[in-house]
């Protein structure tokens, strides 16, 4: 049961992650809303073992990432970024379990996570702190925010659902 839900998360986050709308060097994704929505449902290990996962799928050329896969991506400038998924998630699952200023204060960090990440790898193709800032990380904090903040309704009103369906 546990590998079952383990893998249909990895196959959620695989595909939402391939919407992409390029803006830049770095492209507006649902990467960020995926990984969020699978923390919630997930434990902590069982989130970062899944991250690894789609990473490796991607590695090896499945194009489970944001346009393409290959471990060309994750050694370019959005690289950062897939590889932060890892540590965020588990982060962000172990944030979920949270309430309040805990839970906001978590999930910040796990956000965070994915950018430090990012805006370290874009920095060394940018060799300009201020630009990879520029570039990666003010054009999505915003709309990222905005995504984890839709998470928590709907994880809520599917668990809901779950809760229905598990009691018929």
């Amino acid at each position: 049961m546990k590998i079952s839900r383990m893998a249909i998360w990895l196959a959620i986050v695989s595909l939402l992650s391939t919407v992409s709308i390029p803006i830049g060097p770095v492209p507006l994704t649902l990467q960020v809303f995926a990984v969020f929505l699978m923390a919630f449902f997930l434990s902590p290990l069982d989130a970062l073992v899944v991250m690894i996962g789609y990473t490796l799928l991607g590695a090896i050329g499945l194009p489970v990432f944001a346009g393409s896969g290959g471990i060309g991506t994750i050694i370019s400038p959005v690289g950062g970024y897939i590889l932060g998924f890892i540590p965020s998630a588990a982060i962000a699952s172990f944030g979920w379990k949270k309430n309040g200023a805990y839970r906001f204060v978590i999930l910040s960090i796990a956000l965070l996570t994915i950018y430090i990440f990012g805006v370290g790898v874009l920095y060394l193709y940018l060799h300009s702190l201020r630009n990879s800032i520029k570039v990666g990380f003010l054009p999505f904090i915003w709309i990222d925010a905005i995504k984890i903040s839709l998470v928590f309704p709907l994880a809520n009103k599917i668990s809901k659902i779950q809760s229905i369906r598990s009691k018929m």
